[in-house]
């Protein structure tokens, strides 16, 4: 309970972050393209996470990772704020400091993905991931509205002193936290990070690398959400502001929604088919999506659709690693497995940053509903994945 106040204090910042960051890139910049690259830059550092997750199966206590992270995170928040507000942020300015909290949050996400596997058994990882995801959706939720109130308010720079101050708090709710790994003992670093990888690409069928595969596929739309809620707020509707804090505020209470519905279901025999078949569902909601009438409230509604199916995939996928990865090797494991959906969630990110600059909305979510649809497919044919279950 005390990883989980830290870590949501954290995700609650990253959530007020996270809907302020787009919209704060498009007033500085006015430019879709822009937009693209600064996820582009967030997200290229995520698919780095691969690099640091031995440095944190290897430490003492992992919440020395918090202690580390988050202040230097809060300090490179406020600088964006006090920009913002104060006239001197420039693009340049910008997306370097977002690199900046990009590639401590590296170190902070293979944590909060290696606490719960090592704090809890096996049979609790899809609970503990309900659990997380409403306790923390829940709050995060409120992060989201709190951040579009913000923007409609004061502008997105409000965000981020929100995000700072969150950010100090989960530091000091980490202070008293032990989150002990396995002893490693005289294995090397470079040994502990070939074990890593070995974990990645063994067993009958290589089926880690197979689910990295389909998550590379839908991985490349990663970016999708921001870049389509700025697109539809921007072009379909008279308050632009408000259209895309609710699209977005909607988007995050079906991701929450879906934690707490996997958590009572605890579907872990069925892990395989669910893989493709959220992904299918993630495409059938996009289209209805691009189909429906321009009205806020059922666009809204919809796109609560969205953010449960995707956020199903995600969910299932991470309750199933932490009960099957060996606690010691978690953090590098999963941050291995990393590499697939973040290098493709990069170049995604400028590609569809792009696209955005030139296309509809209708034509934006073809793009995005196919790319689905494919993952989906692949995920259903793929033998080593279909036969996932733990």
């Amino acid at each position: 309970m005390i990883f989980l106040a830290s870590s949501t204090s954290g995700n609650v910042g990253y959530a007020v972050y996270a809907i302020s960051i787009p919209w704060l890139t498009y007033s500085v910049s006015h430019s879709f393209l822009v937009v693209g690259v600064a996820l582009f830059i967030e997200l290229a550092s995520y698919a780095g996470v691969f690099l640091v997750g031995t440095i944190v199966d290897r430490v003492a206590n992992q919440r020395s990772i918090f202690l580390w992270c988050y202040p230097p995170m809060a300090v490179a928040a406020t600088v964006i704020g006090l920009g913002a507000s104060r006239g001197f942020l420039s693009v340049g300015l910008l997306l370097g400091l977002v690199a900046v909290i990009s590639i401590l949050w590296d170190l902070v996400w293979a944590a909060d993905n290696a606490a719960p596997g090592i704090l809890l058994t096996t049979d609790q990882q899809f609970a503990a991931q309900g659990l997380t995801g409403m306790v923390g959706g829940t709050n995060a939720i409120a992060g989201y509205a709190a951040g579009g109130v913000l923007i409609l308010l004061v502008g997105p720079s409000g965000g981020m002193f929100v995000y700072a101050v969150l950010l100090l708090v989960g530091a000091g709710l980490a202070i008293p936290l032990r989150i002990i790994p396995p002893d490693h003992g005289a294995q090397s670093f470079r040994e502990s990070f070939w074990e890593g990888w070995r974990f990645v690409v063994g067993g009958i069928g290589r089926p880690l690398l197979q689910l990295g595969i389909v998550d590379g596929v839908q991985g490349f739309f990663l970016a999708a959400p921001a870049l389509f809620i700025t697109l539809l707020a921007t072009t379909t509707f008279h308050t632009e502001a408000l259209a895309y804090s609710l699209l977005f505020v909607a988007y995050v209470v079906g991701g929450a929604a879906a934690g707490w519905a996997f958590g009572q279901w605890n579907p872990r025999t069925r892990v395989g088919p669910l893989f493709g078949l959220t992904l299918l569902a993630v495409a059938g909601t996009v289209a209805i999506a691009v189909a429906s009438l321009p009205w806020l409230a059922l666009e809204a509604a919809i796109w609560f659709g969205v953010g449960f199916t995707w956020s199903s995939y995600t969910d299932v996928k991470y309750a199933f690693l932490r009960g099957i990865i060996p606690p010691g090797q978690l953090a590098r494991v999963t941050s291995n497995l990393w590499i697939f959906p973040g290098t493709a969630s990069a170049a995604g990110a400028l590609v569809l940053g792009s696209l955005a600059t030139h296309a509809d909305p209708t034509g934006f979510g073809v793009v995005i509903l196919v790319g689905f649809l494919g993952a989906g497919l692949l995920a259903l044919l793929m033998p080593a994945v279909r036969a996932m279950r733990y």
